[in-house]
């Protein structure tokens, strides 16, 4: 049972690289093409020095890769299957059918109850007829 254990850890630290929202959409972007630091900097409208920290973690974890050419430094996935991984994820967090006609149900109830507090009550004043 100890590699149950080992295995375990091993993946709870994945879902910690995981855990930050700038990390999964790093991993999103690079699944598409390539890219440096700046293009992703631009893509995910952050500073260049938050795409660099976000990609040393993912470096240190071997999420992505580095790969230079000439100057430049572009970063890649070090397996693209990570990417398809966590979009189908998205399964998990959507909500459930039947919580959703719950919500909706509940909500038009309550429109009905306290809508009815808020239409406009008839004046009980008689506005007086200008005289000419």
């Amino acid at each position: 049972m100890p590699y149950r254990v080992v295995v375990s850890g091993e993946l709870a630290k994945l879902f910690g690289v995981l855990s930050h929202p700038i990390r999964i959409r790093i991993i999103e972007e690079l699944q598409q093409e390539d890219l440096t630091v700046g293009a992703l900097r631009e893509i995910l409208d952050i500073s260049h020095a938050a795409a660099s920290q976000q990609l040393a973690v993912l470096r240190s974890h071997h999420l992505v890769i580095e790969k230079r050419q000439g100057r430049n430094v572009f970063y890649h996935l070090h397996n693209p299957a990570l990417a398809k991984w966590i979009m189908a994820g998205l399964v998990f967090i959507l909500p459930d059918r039947r919580e959703v006609d719950q919500i909706s149900s509940a909500i038009k109830n309550v429109q009905e109850v306290w809508g009815k507090d808020l239409k406009p009550k008839k004046s009980t004043t008689v506005k007086k007829s200008q005289s000419t």
